[in-house]
């Protein structure tokens, strides 16, 4: 039964650590507008004509 309590506390940790790092991205990528990023070259990246 010890087992049993030991994996859900584990579960619990797992669930609320999650929530947290979901938090913490919505937080950060809300901070960077779409403005604020520099559009892509034309032609540019992998596979793109030079």
């Amino acid at each position: 039964m010890d087992f049993v309590i030991q994996w859900l506390w584990y579960l619990l940790a797992f669930v609320a650590g999650s929530a947290v790092a979901r938090v913490v991205a919505n937080i950060m990528n809300k901070r960077v507008d779409v403005d604020d990023v520099p559009a892509a070259p034309a032609g540019g990246g992998i596979g793109g004509e030079r």
